[in-house]
């Protein structure tokens, strides 16, 4: 995960609110309200946490864990 540092940076996605995290699907700056949390878990107890915005969540080329639907 990355944090936004930039001071007054807007959501890449809804353009509404401050950006505090950036995808790590296609790396827009997203607000609170716009990310979505995902747990990748690997190995024997070991999970990465992800952000995505609402497009990349459900891309499972980009998320293929978490991806409620298969694109076409």
């Amino acid at each position: 995960m990355r944090v936004v540092k930039e001071e007054k940076m807007g959501c890449g996605f809804c353009k509404a609110h401050e950006a505090i995290i950036y995808c790590d699907g296609c790396e827009i700056p997203l607000c609170e309200k716009c990310r979505d949390f995902d747990l990748w878990a690997y190995g024997c107890g070991h999970v990465n946490t992800k952000v995505f915005c609402p497009v990349c969540k459900n891309s499972v080329r980009v998320n293929p864990y978490g991806a409620w639907y298969r694109e076409g």
